[in-house]
């Protein structure tokens, strides 16, 4: 277990602070992480051994059931988030009605009922975990938490080791292999995600603006299928995107609008940078201060010099960057790929592409799944049954185990498949998809950086040095054993 520790008041006033603090964090934009298909997928019926056309049971039949799990007596099992319905949709498609029988299934076999369920806003939801978990009265037997609620309650050593949960083997190829990567220390796993990372910083584009500027509206696709699209390419089209059709010395189309944080993080992770690193030892360390690093942050900066970037309108909401690309009012903006939602109505039809590269680095995406983590306060039997219950829960549904089922759960999000079959598949190409370790520690955030630079209010250098020593001490407790 970690040996790290921090006093209760400090912790409840941080995490008071934090609460009236969103303003930037962006609460409203975190997504679900559930995805919808609407093609359905043909499946066999079942057979008896004796090839008669009767059903059997298809539930995975754990190795060796121990008594104690056979009948786990009415369990009730909490996973608690900060979106869910109090009423679950019906089934969309024969997918999601297959995982909802199988889930019945394992339910009334092992005799133990399991829900996800809204335990409060975004804003609230850590304080919810760690206040409730100290209580010894968690609000739920597992929580869903977002990035960027886990480096408090873990260097307060409040979640549960998952290593030391038998049910748990986390060579199976269902788990996601970034949460594990983020969550393991040594020996012992903190935290933990099914299913394959969830696709995150790209470019999203609008392909009417792309022809009204005389140019392909699939040039981005192409540029990203032949290797093209890099700083040098994106900055070209910034430049024509950019368009005062009026001739009144205002751009009356912008070639981006974005949240500050989206841009340069896609910018720094494509010229090969990061803001916080983990070493081979496992010891975190502040990597700003490479050269890589601050190229990106620069070439950002460039952007927004030369007015690619529209301005904020005056009197909008901090996320006005939202609308902007909506409403047609820039034709690109750096965000994360959950944000396909929000442009289910856009009368213009719109592309999906990775971020450009840098000079040092490549198209690559940053891997920030919500966790599933465990309160630590659960008793040793408890936490069993909870590990044996959930593992079977999180079982790929039969007859939907095959590589690629999860392009169709996501083609009827994008108004073309180019954005399916090559931009979120090249997510998942070796090395195109990173994990940062900002995170998970304490006392560091990405505003600490890139608001002042966004706001051109600093200069690169001038931020990376101003916070070096904070976030050095962090990462100094953040090290701690």
């Amino acid at each position: 277990m970690r040996k790290k520790g921090q006093k209760l008041a400090a912790i409840m006033m941080s995490l008071a602070m934090t609460a009236s603090m969103t303003a930037c964090g962006g609460g409203e934009d975190s997504e679900s992480g559930t995805k919808v298909t609407n093609t359905p997928k043909p499946t066999q019926d079942a057979k008896t051994p004796d090839g008669g056309n009767e059903p059997v049971d298809s539930t995975p039949e754990p190795t060796q059931v121990p008594e104690k799990y056979k009948d786990l007596g009415g369990l009730e099992i909490i996973i608690a988030d900060w979106w869910s319905k109090e009423t679950e949709d019906e089934p969309k498609n024969a997918q999601e009605e297959a995982t909802r029988d199988y889930r019945n299934e394992i339910q009334e076999k092992y005799n133990f009922k399991i829900k996800q369920v809204n335990v409060g806003e975004w804003g609230a939801h850590q304080e919810n975990f760690v206040v409730s978990t100290m209580a010894n009265s968690p609000m739920g037997s597992l929580f869903m938490m977002d990035q960027g609620f886990i480096a408090k309650p873990l260097a307060n050593n409040l979640f549960y080791d998952l290593a030391t949960l038998d049910s748990f083997d986390f060579t199976e190829s269902k788990w996601n292999p970034a949460i594990l990567e983020q969550m393991t220390e040594g020996n012992h796993v903190y935290g933990m995600a099914t299913g394959k990372p969830e696709w995150r910083q790209g470019v999203f584009w609008n392909k009417r603006l792309f022809e009204e500027a005389g140019l392909d509206p699939d040039l981005p696709y192409d540029l990203q299928a032949s290797g093209d699209w890099t700083w040098a390419k994106f900055e070209e089209l910034c430049a024509k995107l950019t368009r005062d059709t009026n001739s009144d010395g205002t751009p009356d189309t912008y070639a981006l609008s974005s949240f500050s944080i989206d841009m340069f993080k896609a910018l720094v992770a494509c010229n090969n940078a990061q803001f916080i690193g983990r070493d081979e030892n496992g010891k975190y360390y502040n990597a700003t201060n490479t050269p890589e690093f601050l190229a990106a942050m620069q070439f950002g900066v460039k952007l927004i010099e030369n007015k690619y970037e529209m301005p904020a309108p005056e009197g909008s909401e901090w996320d006005y960057f939202v609308p902007a690309f909506h409403d047609a009012k820039v034709a690109m903006t750096f965000a994360e790929e959950f944000k396909v939602g929000q442009w289910k109505d856009m009368d213009d039809d719109f592309g999906f592409v990775m971020a450009p590269a840098g000079p040092s680095g490549q198209s690559t995406t940053v891997f920030a799944d919500n966790v599933v983590v465990m309160p630590v306060c659960l008793d040793a039997e408890t936490a069993s049954k909870v590990a044996f219950a959930y593992n079977l829960y999180t079982n790929p549904t039969p007859g939907y185990e095959e590589e690629d089922d999860w392009k169709t759960s996501v083609y009827d999000n994008f108004r073309d498949e180019r954005a399916v079959d090559e931009t979120l598949s090249l997510m998942y190409e070796e090395g195109r998809g990173v994990i940062w370790y900002l995170p998970m520690v304490y006392g560091t955030d990405y505003g600490d950086i890139i608001y002042n630079v966004y706001g051109l209010h600093n200069t690169p250098a001038e931020k990376i040095e101003e916070v070096a020593n904070t976030w050095q001490m962090a990462i100094e407790d953040a090290n701690m054993e």
